[in-house]
C-alpha cells in the first residue's frame, strides 16, 4: 500500500515532466555561461519595465536594475522586468542561423530544497524591429493552484521559455523553429530579440498563455521592487560573419564590451598579450599563452595586443 500511495503522489509530477531537465543534468539543453561556444554578448537594449503587481498599479513599476545590467556576459547583476515588462535587444549584424541553438537567455533562477525557483519570459524575434514572432512556448505546470513565491517548480515542465534553467545556465533558442512561422520574419536577417515577462497569474484577466492556450503558472504575485523576470544577459552562439570580418572572427576574445574588472576569455593561442590605455601606457602584461585576461578596473577605451605565431594582433576593448 505504501508503494502504491507513493506512485499516486508522484503521478502528477511524472505526467508533467516532459522537457529537458535543469542545467548540468544529463539530457539538459542548457548552456553554461562560460561555454566557449558564445561568440559575443548583447550590448544594446531598450527596457519597458512592468508593474510590481499588474492588478495593483498603486505599487508602481519594479525598480531593481537598469539597462546596463542586461548587457555583457552573465555576472548575476540583473534588471527586473516586472509583470509583463519587456527588454528589446538590437544587433548591428544579423544573428547567424547556425545548426542548433543560435542564442541563449540568462536569468537568476536557483535550486533550493524542494525544487527550483524559476521566473519565465517569452522570446520574440524580428527582422525589421516592427513585426515580432514569438517562439512557441509550452507549459505543463499544474494550473489547479496558483504557484506562490518560492513554491516547488521543475525545469522539465517548460519549453521555449526563458528562465526555465537556473543560473549560471542559459536557456537556448533555435531560429530554425520559426522558419515557416511568418512571411515578415527572415530568419537569416534577425536583428532584434525581445524578452517579455510572463505574468504567472491564474486569474483570467492577467494570465499569460502558452501556444496551446494553457495558462503558464509561475510565482505570482511577486509584488516587490525586484519582481518578475530578472534578466542577466543574452549570448549569441556565433559571430555575424561577412567576407570582411573573417579575420576578426578567427582572433576573437570577450566579452567585448566588458564590465570593469571581469574575466576576458581568449579563443586562440598567443604567446604574450598587453592591455594599453588610450595614451599607449601598458596596464597589464600576460605571458605563457594564458586563456583568460582581466579587464581594466576603470571604464574607458583600451587596446589589447596579442603576440601570436602569425604576428601581432591588436584589438579595441571597451570597458563600461
Amino acid at each position: 500500500m505504501k508503494k502504491l500511495l507513493t506512485l499516486i503522489w508522484l503521478a502528477p509530477l511524472l505526467a508533467t515532466a516532459q522537457f529537458d531537465p535543469a542545467g548540468g543534468e544529463p539530457g539538459s539543453k542548457a548552456i553554461h555561461r562560460n561555454d566557449a561556444a558564445f561568440g559575443y554578448w548583447a550590448d544594446s537594449v531598450k527596457l519597458v519595465k512592468g508593474l510590481q503587481q499588474i492588478n495593483n498599479p498603486g505599487l508602481g513599476p519594479v525598480t531593481l536594475g537598469q539597462a546596463s545590467d542586461a548587457l555583457g556576459a552573465p555576472d548575476n547583476s540583473t534588471v527586473s522586468l516586472g509583470d509583463g515588462g519587456q527588454a528589446t535587444f538590437y544587433f548591428d549584424q544579423p544573428i547567424v542561423n547556425i545548426e542548433g541553438a543560435d542564442f541563449a537567455v540568462f536569468e537568476n533562477g536557483f535550486k533550493w530544497p524542494g525544487g527550483y525557483f524559476l521566473e519565465l519570459a517569452f522570446i520574440e524575434v524580428s527582422s525589421n524591429g516592427k513585426d515580432f514572432v514569438r517562439f512557441p512556448a509550452t507549459s505543463k505546470a499544474d494550473t489547479t493552484k496558483q504557484t506562490s513565491n518560492l513554491a516547488y517548480m521543475e525545469c522539465e515542465w517548460f519549453d521555449n521559455l526563458a528562465g526555465k534553467h537556473q543560473a549560471p545556465y542559459g536557456t537556448p533558442f533555435d531560429l530554425e523553429e520559426l522558419k515557416d512561422s511568418s512571411d515578415e520574419l527572415k530568419i537569416d536577417s534577425v536583428r532584434y530579440i525581445r524578452i517579455v515577462d510572463v505574468v504567472g497569474s491564474l486569474n483570467d484577466s492577467f494570465a499569460s498563455y502558452d501556444q496551446f492556450g494553457t495558462k503558464i503558472n509561475e510565482p505570482w504575485p511577486t509584488n516587490f521592487p525586484s519582481g518578475g523576470f530578472d534578466l542577466d544577459a543574452l549570448g549569441i552562439l556565433e559571430w555575424a560573419v561577412s567576407t570582411n570580418d573573417l579575420h576578426e572572427r578567427q582572433f576573437r576574445f570577450g566579452p567585448n564590451p566588458a564590465r570593469a574588472n571581469v574575466d576576458l576569455n581568449v579563443y586562440f593561442e598567443f604567446e604574450e598579450a598587453w592591455i594599453t590605455n588610450g595614451q599607449g601606457s601598458v596596464i597589464e602584461h600576460y605571458e605563457n599563452g594564458q586563456s583568460q585576461l582581466l579587464a581594466p578596473k576603470s571604464t574607458g577605451i583600451y587596446f589589447v595586443q596579442f603576440k601570436t605565431r602569425k604576428g601581432l594582433i591588436t584589438r579595441r576593448l571597451c570597458v563600461y
